[in-house]
């Protein structure tokens, strides 16, 4: 699939799918902690989040209420 039909989240969205405070997402953003990117110019940027990578980052970091292993554990410690 070529990237131009690829779907985007915003932040605000991404908040939203998580079930966390927006500033949480933009913290995780912002240290790397979900892959994100900006667009816009400097001081009047956004993030977006590519829903791939959002599903991958899904799969590697969040629990599994059916029963999978809680992979949470294996996030650095601050």
């Amino acid at each position: 699939m070529p990237a131009s039909a690829k779907l985007f989240f915003t932040l605000q969205q991404v908040a939203d799918l998580l079930s966390l405070h927006p500033k949480t997402v933009a913290r995780y953003f912002a240290i790397g902690e979900i892959p994100a990117i900006k667009v816009g110019g400097p001081g009047n940027h956004e993030w977006r989040v590519r829903s791939d990578w959002l599903d991958k980052w899904a799969r590697d970091n969040l629990y599994d209420p059916r029963g999978g292993a809680d992979k949470r554990s294996n996030r650095r410690r601050r």
